[in-house]
């Protein structure tokens, strides 16, 4: 994949002092944030307080409320439980990047974590996708460590009470959640109002996934896709609580046996 652009971001617990990034203000839509991108069906976003946004666009204008918010994670393995690290307040990150839009230079951002390890994100805007690598620099603790990302997703839909199949096959029977199992690489697809399908049960995407796909109209009818760098790379997950229309986050954790090679990254767009 050819990289035009690389971008090392920011896990969602930042420390106060990356907040004193300048902000770029060349666009109103672009206040408050440090560096973006814009592209034909989305725009993309670090905030001057670290926030990471993807904005899906229609007819090249951004969605209200309809952002995607991004996350990257670094996890340690504590007395048998993965406990989210967060960026030291001092020295906890470095960038060389300049604020600015559409940036053209390679940007590297160094995080260093509780229990000091330090992590390398590299970013890349290509081809209407993000692409992003990351690479353990150091790491001092004795426990396991692991890498990965976060994606929530907005609340795509409101009711005010529990709804009935008519009207919840009227409001979001177009939409849906695909999957490509990572264990053999079935092709797997949950509607949202197929509500006793478990999209994290064993016939569907309990091992994880290789790929995925939602569609929604609560995102513009647009999809936002998740994709390893290669099948193997790292093992996508589901996350719910409660039904898929209410909102539902996934996660990509990156194999930590094959990080630092060259296929050990992942994708992810608005299409």
């Amino acid at each position: 994949m050819v990289m035009k652009r690389i971008l090392l971001l920011l896990a969602a617990c930042l420390t106060p002092s990356f907040a004193e990034l300048p902000q770029m203000s060349d666009k109103t839509e672009w206040l408050g944030y440090f560096v973006g991108w814009e592209q034909s069906a989305f725009d993309f976003g670090i905030g001057s307080d670290g926030e990471l946004l993807m904005h899906p666009k229609k007819s090249n204008k951004r969605g209200g409320h309809k952002e995607v918010s991004i996350h990257y994670v670094v996890e340690e393995e504590i007395k048998g439980r993965w406990v989210r690290r967060k960026f030291l307040q001092e020295g906890g990150l470095s960038s060389e990047n300049e604020k600015g839009l559409d940036p053209k230079n390679p940007v590297v951002v160094v995080t260093t974590v509780t229990g000091d390890t330090k992590v390398e994100w590299t970013q890349v805007v290509s081809r209407g996708k993000v692409v992003v690598k990351p690479k353990l620099l150091e790491k001092k603790s004795g426990n396991n460590i692991r890498i990965g990302m976060e994606f929530v997703l907005p609340r795509l839909y409101r009711f005010n009470e529990k709804p009935d199949k008519r009207e919840l096959r009227k409001k979001v029977g177009g939409d849906y959640i695909r999957g490509v199992r990572l264990k053999d690489g079935k092709k797997v697809r949950v509607k949202f109002d197929d509500v006793d399908d478990n999209i994290t049960g064993e016939k569907f995407l309990q091992d994880g996934a290789s790929e995925l796909e939602v569609k929604s109209d609560g995102i513009m009818g647009k999809k936002f896709t998740i994709e390893n760098g290669s099948e193997k790379a790292g093992r996508i997950d589901v996350v719910t609580k409660g039904p898929l229309y209410n909102s539902f986050k996934m996660t990509w954790m990156a194999d930590m046996e094959k990080l630092g090679e060259k296929d050990t990254y992942v994708t992810f767009a608005v299409e």
